[in-house]
């Protein structure tokens, strides 16, 4: 298993990263996102999975990383992942 580096996101209201709580909550129901920051696991069809994430309201940034993740999975992809499920929320 294997880390990522951050991805961070610029822009994300307070609104938004309820939005994104929630779908991520619809979504992966195995998965629990509560507070501004934190740390989760689940598994997934390949393996499992970790993530930790930070929310700086005032500054409105989401920073997330992977920290772990099955080997046949890319960096890339995970950051990908990530990215889509951000463009997909709108406030």
């Amino acid at each position: 298993m294997a880390s990522c580096q951050p991805v961070k996101f610029a822009n994300v209201s307070r609104l938004k990263y309820q939005a994104i709580r929630a779908r991520i909550r619809a979504q992966a129901s195995s998965l629990t996102i509560d507070g501004d920051s934190g740390t989760a696991s689940g598994s997934t069809p390949l393996g499992k999975v970790a993530f930790s994430w930070s929310y700086d309201e005032a500054g409105q940034t989401l920073t997330v990383q992977c920290t772990s993740k099955p080997m046949l999975v890319s960096e890339a992809t995970v950051a990908a992942k990530l990215r889509d499920l951000m463009e997909s929320v709108t406030t």
